[in-house]
């Protein structure tokens, strides 16, 4: 696999795993630009430009359905490609937060516009959970209401159906586990080191598959 040919990748991690952080940095390094999901429904929540059903969910922290995520994922995407004359390369962090979103988004890979579709690698930010409650609660993000209940519930609803997720992408071959348990340069490291360790172990493959066909 020549990371430089990935252009879709999805993050995957509970709150306070190191997403935003290690995103930021992997946009920086490699030309990504970092999507949000989370983000980007809080700005447009407060915007007042959503659907009184959609902005009432948002607020309760209550999981968005496809059929209202998949529109707003689109058009956030469609903007992008607008502003970028080189190729998109895409980390789209916050999706799918259950099993039941990742195949509709998949599809869309289908439609003409193409806009979402299936991630050539997924990043799972595994942290353990009162290390990431600890992080979350200290952050203090600007604009944000990062407290205790909103831990819980968000971090509930991963739990529930994380591991579901984690297999799915591991039988599809494209997951890449990162222990994020430690500082912001620490855990980086270990990314590249798994992105490397991916890279190497796909290029193996391909190297056996053509000494099978020469045999």
């Amino acid at each position: 696999m020549d990371f430089r040919r990935i252009s879709r990748i999805y993050v995957i991690g509970a709150p306070g795993a190191g997403k935003g952080s290690l995103c930021a940095k992997l946009a920086a390094d490699f030309g990504f630009h970092h999507l949000s999901v989370g983000d980007l429904l809080r700005q447009l929540a407060r915007s007042s430009s959503l659907k009184p059903k959609i902005l009432s969910k948002i607020q309760q922290s209550v999981l968005l359905d496809m059929e209202d995520l998949a529109p707003i994922l689109r058009d956030a995407i469609a903007d992008l490609r607008k502003d970028t004359q080189d190729k998109l390369r895409l980390l789209i962090d916050g999706v799918p937060r259950m099993l039941e979103q990742a195949a509709p988004i998949e599809e869309a890979a289908r439609m003409p516009d193409r806009s979402i579709g299936s991630p050539d690698l997924v990043l799972f930010f595994d942290c353990p959970g009162a290390l990431a409650r600890q992080r979350f609660l200290t952050r203090q993000l600007p604009g944000r209401v990062d407290d205790g209940s909103t831990f819980d519930t968000r971090y509930q609803q991963y739990y529930a159906e994380n591991m579901r997720i984690v297999a799915y992408y591991e039988r599809r071959g494209v997951l890449v586990k990162v222990d994020t348990s430690g500082d912001v340069d620490c855990s980086y490291a270990r990314l590249l080191q798994g992105l490397a360790s991916c890279a190497k172990g796909s290029s193996e493959a391909a190297e056996a598959s053509d000494e099978d066909v020469l045999d």
